[in-house]
């Protein structure tokens, strides 16, 4: 018989400890990917959230709930003005519709 040959059971007991170092590393890998995705992900949504604050905010009124919005505050230089009246009438276009016509 020779004296180098470990038995069966401290074979498997020698693999099995193996396999339990092997997924602890494996694990602590996966948790740090994990960590830099949320990071990643965190680090994504605040400069989203910076770039939307570059933007200048205003305050429309839409009236009474027609659907027309116009600024509240300020003057408007934009020429943005959506209510009834104050776009400028354009020549040489028929307007469609059946506005005018009678049922």
């Amino acid at each position: 018989m020779d004296d180098n040959k470990a038995p069966l059971a401290s074979e498997m007991y020698e693999d099995l400890k193996q396999h339990a170092v092997f997924l602890k590393k494996m694990i602590i890998g996966l948790l740090i990917v994990i960590g830099v995705l949320i990071a990643a992900l965190a680090a994504t949504n605040i400069y989203h959230i910076y770039q939307w604050s570059q933007f200048e905010t205003v305050v429309v009124d839409s009236g009474e709930g027609e659907g027309n919005a116009n600024y509240v505050q300020g003057d408007n230089t934009g020429g943005i003005y959506n209510g009834e009246g104050y776009s400028t009438p354009e020549e040489g276009r028929e307007i469609q519709g059946d506005s005018n016509q009678e049922s």
